[in-house]
């Protein structure tokens, strides 16, 4: 448990020195996604990234994205309400063949999600490499706490600029 307490305190003072907790907060919203949306909508859509307060989202099924685009106020508002800030200001769906949402697991399956080298482009500039994922993985093979360890993760592959 100490070992536990003192990785939990190391993570919140490089969050606070390197002024990440704004990023954090919006990689938070991913890790609700699913958890809010429930299934079948939060399975089959999949939120690929955040950028100045808009979602983007992809589906794979049209029928998901007309559900997304009637209920936009209220999931925006919903979300918002748990984060605690207004960090979502709008919601962009797109229907995407192939982009579904992977399959969830559960907590005694949780470690490094898996995802394809083109689900890990980044505002359409940066592409993760394999050797990049590799180097992730191995930094977050030590972290116990199954969520910190998929939002490190999120965090790692969606908002680096520089090798992790």
């Amino acid at each position: 448990m100490e070992k536990t307490h003192n990785l939990r305190y190391l993570l919140t003072e490089l969050i606070r020195t390197h002024n990440l907790e704004p990023k954090m907060l919006e990689q938070k919203v991913f890790a609700l996604w699913q958890k809010h949306l429930g299934a079948p909508l939060g399975t089959k859509t999949t939120p690929v990234s955040l950028s100045n307060g808009i979602l983007k989202v992809y589906t794979e099924y049209s029928p998901y994205m007309t559900e997304l685009s009637i209920h936009k106020p209220k999931i925006l508002a919903d979300l918002n309400a748990e984060l605690g800030k207004p960090v979502l200001k709008d919601l962009r769906v797109e229907l995407r063949p192939g982009h579904a949402a992977p399959s969830r697991e559960t907590e005694d399956e949780a470690s490094t999600p898996k995802v394809s080298k083109e689900d890990c482009i980044v505002d359409n500039t940066r592409q993760v490499t394999s050797e990049q994922l590799e180097k992730i993985e191995q930094t977050l093979a030590s972290v116990p706490d199954a969520e910190l360890k998929k939002s490190l993760w999120q965090l790692f592959t969606t908002q680096s600029k520089d090798k992790p």
